[in-house]
């Protein structure tokens, strides 16, 4: 069973960050809460990377089979 962070797919990640970037900028955000939303979108940004790597494999997979 996947867990709810890998469900997501790379639009709702791109999202994610966005909105803890509007947090993040939230003067009266404490310490130890603007720490816990930036590994969030740390996490995010992992694995939405992890998204375009495995794209990029496949694009050049199916690029390779029609030469």
């Amino acid at each position: 069973m996947k867990n709810k962070k890998q469900e997501l797919d790379f639009e709702d990640r791109v999202e994610k960050v966005k909105e803890i970037i509007q947090a993040l900028n939230d003067n009266s955000l404490n310490l130890k809460d603007g720490i816990r939303l930036y590994k969030e979108a740390q996490e995010h940004i992992s694995q939405a990377n992890k998204m375009l790597e495995n794209a990029e494999f496949e694009l050049k997979n199916a690029l390779e089979q029609q030469s």
